[in-house]
């Protein structure tokens, strides 16, 4: 009975440390990987100014090189240039209401499956 307490206890401490040791390797790589750590905040010339996802592995980006403006569509295999755009082209998109877009979509979305079962 000891015995198995024991073994509990040390699988229990073992998946703790493993867990500690994701958290701490997930967030030193995450800032690395941040725009801080790879030419954020250390870039002088190039900065990313927006940045959307429009797939699981494919996003549009709105990028600053010298005081030119350049749209990217970026895969995971390749960059491409869409467009070179000046400030005056650029219109900011007013923020969402209730701050979130997808989540009205949803909550109707669920809704909608409620009142079909019914």
């Amino acid at each position: 009975m000891l015995q198995s307490v024991i073994t509990a206890i040390g699988t229990l401490l073992i998946i703790v440390v493993i867990l500690f040791l994701t958290y701490i390797c997930t967030k030193y790589i995450g800032n690395r990987m941040s725009l801080g750590g790879y030419g954020g905040q250390n870039a002088r010339y190039i900065s990313i100014v927006d940045r959307v996802l429009v797939g699981q592995e494919s996003s549009v980006a709105l990028v600053k090189v010298s005081g030119r403006m350049f749209l990217l569509g970026i895969t995971g295999e390749n960059v491409n240039m869409l467009t070179e755009l000046t400030e005056d082209e650029l219109t900011e998109i007013p923020a969402p209401v209730n701050g979130n877009y997808a989540g009205t979509a949803f909550k109707d979305v669920i809704e909608r499956l409620k009142d079909r079962k019914k």
